[in-house]
Parts: C-alpha cells; sequence; structure tokens
C-alpha cells in the first residue's frame, strides 16, 4: 500500500451550519401545503385525511374557515418547529467535533 504525504494530513472536521430562516421558512411552508392537502381530502370525502385539521382550527372541517385559519395556525407551527429544529441543529455541531 502506497502512503502519501495527503493520507498523513488530517482534514478539519467541518460542521454543516443551517440558515435558521431558511429552515423555518422551509417548515412554515411545508405544514401549510400539508394543512391544505388534508382539507382537500375533507373537501373530496377521503377518509382519515381530515384528523390533521383539528390540530389548527375548531371550524367545520371542510369549511373555507377551516382552510383559512388553519392555514395561518399551521404556517406558524411550521416557521416554530423548522426554526427551533435549525437552531438545535446548530447547536449540536460541537458533539461532531467532540467525536473525532
Amino acid at each position: 500500500m502506497v502512503t502519501t504525504a495527503m493520507d498523513a494530513v488530517e482534514t478539519p472536521v467541518r460542521s454543516h451550519k443551517l440558515a435558521i430562516l431558511r429552515v423555518a421558512l422551509a417548515g412554515g411552508v411545508a405544514a401549510a401545503m400539508f394543512f391544505a392537502l388534508c382539507w382537500l381530502g375533507a373537501v373530496i370525502g377521503f377518509p382519515n385525511t381530515h384528523a390533521y385539521i383539528p390540530l389548527f382550527t375548531a371550524a367545520e372541517r371542510s369549511s373555507v374557515a377551516a382552510l383559512a385559519e388553519g392555514l395561518c395556525w399551521s404556517t406558524t407551527f411550521g416557521l416554530l418547529v423548522g426554526g427551533l429544529f435549525a437552531f438545535f441543529y446548530n447547536l449540536f455541531a460541537a458533539l461532531d467535533r467532540a467525536a473525532r
């Protein structure tokens, strides 16, 4: 086996950091789209697609009021979860450096 000088050099561990705002926005949009799909399923009449809707609104599941209120609250929830996820992901980046 041939060893080169490059094999002896340790490469520094570079942890990838997530952009908190970008992940929060992605979470908000994804949660809103998921809510809209579930609402559409409730309007069409698919069974069990409407179980997600009451998490974000008390309005009638297939009503336009449920869509409007649910989109607002699910977007807010997605923003919060996405932001928290990115924050803690970045916070725990030190664990990668400690493991090596």
